[in-house]
């Protein structure tokens, strides 16, 4: 007795931390549902309850009726019932049209319940990567979160509809229990009893399931970056042939996701069939527990079966529910892990209003994405409002570093970035970005009209977004288009050339009217007349706008008062380009190539 007293605590000791971790991993699913599983546990007893009414008075009315008679008078449980024929199917039908109201609030409270959950997952996700870090957002693959707010959030939402199902077929199940044991002990012992059995058996299916759940959102994953970058270089594979090996790779990421999927659905369907046969073998064993217990009586012997049937139905149900719930488990862990993830990155705000950008700095500035891969080392300058700096330097001196710590991308490693003397990170984050704007090296539009890409979700008038196209040369261009202004464009549409885009990309910068705009090779794919474009536009803003110009055309530093020159991270030379190129290696050499191009 002792033994068994020890073994029984240590199985509740195992048994409550999978509940926790169970409730734990749930509770995001349910958030300010809670009325609502409530009412719909309440309502699947009720159901319960009002089915196994019916089926009772259905069973004593047909043994009645068997026996010739127009009266109705048995036990049913605890209550006595003495009434006509008549009588009794009214009652039934009155507990059927019950159960038919409280099966269509069954219905629906798991339809609401999931389009709430998925609304707020898809918004928890795309908020939580928007506020996130550049860095993480930068080293999240391609696709990630194109997967994560389609097909994953998708497959955790379907949880919230498995623990629904579950909830309501164990109500249900539980009624029908009651009703039996009311009805017989025998029956009801059967049933609790099946039901044990039966969770016992396919537990092992269950583990297996959720495994397999783990292959299949990973798979999923991967294929949807590999996809991504099958479109990406879709130009690139058409002119250089490729799309064979293209289609070669994805196909092996669809092979590793169709071994995934097949896993996953031969778990479930397993488990249903193995519940299917498993329940007949049970039936057939109560069947034999009332023969042998003396359970002659015709009607409780229809009811009691009845009963049994259908607990037993909706026990398969609640089964493949926490089997499917087990299997939704790891798409809900893998979008947690994403939310915590850009949460825990999200960088924090100085708060301090940013006055007019009189000087920036860079004092003993490194940056390294490792310790063991370091990109800057110990950068020092100083620019002063309305200059025009120009930044060379060969590839992987650390000009891209070097843009994302002047617009507060990344931070430095070590060393101080100051404004007007401060540290920058002192300055609200929202303010930082009204000051500053960029113009990359590859322009990017939305789907949109012009007017809208410019004016970029900023409450931005007409009169504003005309005249920083005029201030980008592009006003004209855009005049001449089907729709002028309210023409609509994309990134892969016909309706603007590369260098249309590169300007409206700079009109999209000028128009917030910044103090400091940084530029990274503004002109590295322009031809010669969106060229002559924006080189009119930068000697416009000179001495209005502190500009920052990556450049490797030369031709693009005529503005600037003074060019830095980077290599291996560090600073070369910061001078004139006259001085630079009298004393300048690099600088001269770059001239003189610049001069034979053109």
């Amino acid at each position: 007795m002792p033994a068994d007293t020890a073994e029984e605590a240590q199985r509740r000791a195992r048994i409550l931390p999978r509940l926790q971790d169970a409730r734990g991993r749930l509770q995001p699913l349910l958030g300010d549902q809670t009325l609502l599983v409530a009412l719909l546990t309440a309502a699947s007893l009720g159901a319960g309850l009002a089915e196994a009414g019916v089926l009772a008075l259905v069973a004593q009315v047909a043994a009645a009726l068997v026996d010739g008679g127009d009266r109705l008078s048995t036990d049913l449980g605890p209550a006595s019932l003495d009434v006509g024929i008549g009588p009794a199917l009214a009652l039934a039908a009155a507990l059927a049209s019950i159960r038919l109201a409280l099966q269509l609030v069954v219905a629906w409270l798991p339809a609401r319940i999931s389009a709430d959950v998925q609304a707020k997952l898809q918004t928890d996700v795309f908020g939580a990567f928007s506020r996130a870090s550049w860095p993480t957002q930068a080293d999240d693959g391609e696709g990630h979160l194109q997967e994560l707010m389609a097909s994953q959030i998708l497959r955790a939402t379907e949880a919230v509809l498995h623990l629904a199902t579950f909830l309501s077929s164990s109500a249900m199940f539980l009624a029908l229990a009651i009703s039996a044991f009311l009805l017989s002990v025998p029956v009801a012992a059967g049933v609790m009893v099946s039901a044990l059995v039966m969770v016992i058996l396919l537990r092992p299916l269950n583990t297996i399931g959720r495994a397999a759940a783990q292959r299949l959102s990973q798979a999923m994953m991967d294929q949807a970056a590999g996809v991504s970058e099958a479109v990406r270089l879709t130009e690139e594979a058409q002119v250089f042939g490729t799309a064979t090996d293209h289609r070669h790779k994805v196909g092996g990421l669809i092979e590793e996701g169709r071994r995934a999927f097949f896993r996953y659905q031969l778990a479930g369907r397993m488990t249903q069939n193995s519940y299917q046969s498993v329940i007949i073998l049970l039936i057939v064993g109560g069947l034999a527990g009332l023969y042998l217990t003396g359970a002659g009586n015709l009607a409780t012997l229809g009811a009691a079966i009845l009963i049994l049937i259908r607990a037993a139905s909706q026990a398969q149900c609640a089964q493949a529910a926490y089997h499917g719930l087990c299997q939704s488990i790891p798409y809900l862990d893998r979008l947690q892990q994403a939310i915590a993830r850009y949460r825990s990155s999200t960088p924090a705000d100085g708060g301090s209003p940013l006055p007019v950008i009189r000087t920036l700095a860079m004092e003993g500035v490194s940056f390294a994405y490792t310790p063991e891969r370091p990109v800057l080392g110990h950068l020092a300058f100083k620019v002063a409002a309305g200059e025009a700096i120009g930044v060379v330097g060969p590839s992987g001196a650390g000009k891209s570093t070097l843009v994302q710590l002047l617009l507060r991308l990344r931070t430095p490693t070590s060393g101080r970035f100051l404004v007007n003397g401060e540290p920058a990170e002192r300055f609200a984050r929202t303010d930082w970005q009204h000051r500053v704007a960029y113009v990359g090296q590859d322009p990017r539009v939305f789907q949109g009209t012009v007017a809208d890409n410019i004016r970029y979700f900023r409450p931005l008038d007409d009169a504003t977004v005309e005249r920083a196209a005029r201030l980008a040369h592009i006003h004209g261009d855009i005049v001449a288009m089907p729709a002028g202004y309210d023409t609509v464009i994309g990134q892969r549409a016909d309706a603007v050339s590369g260098g249309q885009r590169q300007r409206i990309c700079l009109a999209r910068a000028l128009a917030g009217e910044p103090d400091v705009l940084v530029l990274d090779e503004p002109t590295s794919a322009l031809d010669s007349e969106s060229e002559a474009a924006v080189a009119s536009s930068l000697a416009e803003l000179h001495g209005r706008v502190t500009m920052f110009i990556i450049a490797h055309r030369l031709s693009t530093l005529t503005t600037c008062d003074r060019v830095l020159v980077l290599a291996d991270g560090k600073v070369e030379a910061f001078d004139t380009g006259a001085e630079l190129a009298r004393t300048n290696a690099y600088f001269r050499r770059a001239t003189q190539l610049s001069g034979q191009a053109s």
